[in-house]
Order: structure tokens, then sequence, then C-alpha cells
């Protein structure tokens, strides 16, 4: 399958990079909790494919300057994929929802939120929110705590206990931590406003553009509490949640890739048995019978195999009958 080029999907996310790949049925995920770590990424998908992984579809922001796109494609390419295509999340999104209606997607990420319209395969309208999105609940939350154990200031190390404790409210309905308990609610009242800023933009939003959809993407769409106020935006439309919505969106054009690379890859290998065939008639005063057994047997397994390891296979043989007859 290597020769047919296998080509996944990433989602280069500020905290947590995604890699799929879609079979057009299912999409398998592996996700980087350390940033954009694409080396970690491309690891897990070679022990997922017993197999090189060096060709991918990378979703980036659409915001992104050119010097950010060469940096993502510098980090690619040095860490073993050698063939990029780069995509915009908006394009990932057209694709993993290709409705023919107006679609409304919120995109919470870890540094900004951003609403887009979409129809078919155009975006009609966005909004960003910077001010309210992963980093900001991890800062407000991290506040709070500090102000438990009567800390002045907030360092990395309790940033990273306030994204932690975030994500275990997100499945329980508290947790201790340092002898004090922390309910799901404490964190609620803390962002119930700025989430109600949000919930007004989209509001907005959905009067203006009338869309038959709403789908919240990003990892902040775990929180229960924004998916309760989302929910009451509007009383025809419940929301959806994909939370790997743009992986998603990736992996099916690196599906689309993958499978013209595959088209190709056999039109190439038919090509090439062509012109073996046509090689060997110059052989034919040569050929033992049981030569000739052999090499017409490899052609037909070639011809039902189309992969270019019974190409080689041929060649060898050719290259040896040759070498054969001129001593």
């Amino acid at each position: 399958m290597a020769d047919l080029h296998v080509y996944v999907g990433i989602d280069a996310g500020t905290k947590t990079s995604k890699l799929a790949y879609s079979d057009n049925i299912s999409t398998r995920i592996i996700a980087s909790p350390e940033g954009f770590d694409i080396n970690a990424l491309r690891e897990e998908a070679e022990i997922f494919f017993d197999e090189p992984v060096f060709s991918c579809v990378i979703a980036i922001p659409e915001n992104f300057s050119r010097r950010q796109r060469e940096d993502i494609l510098f980090s690619a390419k040095s860490n073993g994929f050698t063939e990029t295509e780069i995509i915009t999340c908006y394009e990932a999104m057209c694709l993993a929802v290709p409705e023919d209606e107006k679609i409304l997607v919120c995109d919470m990420g870890a540094t900004k939120t951003e609403f887009v319209v979409l129809n078919r395969d155009e975006v009609i309208a966005n909004e960003f929110i910077d001010d309210v999105c992963g980093d900001s609940f991890d800062r407000v939350l991290a506040e709070y705590i500090a102000d438990l154990r009567l800390i002045d200031s907030v360092d990395a190390n309790i940033l990273r206990e306030a994204m932690r404790i975030k994500h275990v409210l997100s499945e329980h309905e508290s947790l201790t931590w340092h002898e004090r308990t922390i309910t799901r609610d404490d964190f609620g009242r803390l962002i119930y406003f700025p989430v109600k800023r949000l919930t007004h933009s989209a509001d907005m939003l959905v009067r203006v553009h009338k869309p038959v959809k709403i789908i919240m993407t990003g990892g902040s769409c775990n929180v229960p509490l924004v998916r309760k106020i989302f929910a009451g935006i509007s009383p025809d439309i419940q929301p959806e949640f994909d939370l790997n919505l743009i992986v998603r969106g990736a992996s099916l054009k690196a599906f689309t890739l993958s499978k013209e690379n595959r088209h190709n890859a056999r039109a190439d290998i038919l090509s090439r048995l062509q012109e073996l065939r046509a090689g060997i008639i110059e052989l034919e005063d040569i050929l033992t019978r049981s030569q000739e057994d052999r090499l017409y047997s490899m052609f037909r397994q070639a011809e039902g195999m189309k992969d270019s390891g019974s190409i080689t296979l041929i060649e060898n043989l050719i290259r040896e009958i040759k070498n054969a007859s001129f001593r």
C-alpha cells in the first residue's frame, strides 16, 4: 500500500493537533495534546498503518501569514512528510459538511472563537472573538484556583492545573483539589457571561443568514455550560457537536488525493507493463521455454495486483536474462 501513497489529514491545532485517515466510511483520529507535534503524529500513523506515511493534507487557519504557511510546510517536510498539501480550515469545514443549504459553524479554538456561515462550498460570513476561547477559560479558572490557595500570581503550573481541572469537570460534577472541592457549577459561574456573549453573536448570525444547521467544533465544546447555553440559541435548531470537524474535512481531502494517486499509480504500472511486453519480443530468440513461462506468469500476476513490486520482479528477471545472454 505504501506504493499507492497513503494520505492523511491533519488539523494543525494550537493546543491539540489531530491526524486522521478516512476510508470514506469512518475516520480514525490520532491526537497530539502537545500542540502541533507533527513528528509524533506521523509516528503514531505509521504504527497504525504498519508502513511509512509520507503524504498529508494540513488544515490551517484562514488568517495564517505566508511565513506561517512556509513554517508549516518546512515542519512537515523536515519530519518525514515529503508530499504536503495545505488547505484552510474553511475548506476543511466545507468538505466535512457537504450540505446544499446554509450552515453556521462555531469553532471554539484555543486562542479564538470563530463563527463561519457556509453556503455549499462558499464562506458568506465570518466573525472572530479573540477574548472568549479555550485559553480565556483556562485563565479565569487558573485565577480562581490561585485565589483558593492564596497565591498572588498565576504561573505556568497553575495554568496547566486549570486546564486539567477544566477537562475533568467536563466529565464529572466535581473534583477535590488540594483539599478543596471545585464543582462544575463553580466553573460555570466563571464563564457564564463570556459564553453568553458568544451566543449573542451566534443569534445575530442566525437571524441574518437563517442557517438550517448549527455545528459546534473545537475543544471547548466539551464544556457542559457551553453546550447548555448554545442549545437555547434557536427553538428550531439544536446544535450538533463535532469536535473533529476540521480534521475530518482534511482527511476527506486526503482520501480524494489518495484515490487519485492510486488511479495514477495503476495507470503508470499498466503503461510500464505494456513497455515491458514490447521489450520481451526482442528477447524471444534467447528465451528458454522455462524463462518464457515464468515471465508470462509474472505478467499475469502483475496485471492482477497492479503494484510496483511485481514490476520490479519482472525487470530484474529480464535483466538477468540479458546479462546471461551476453556471457
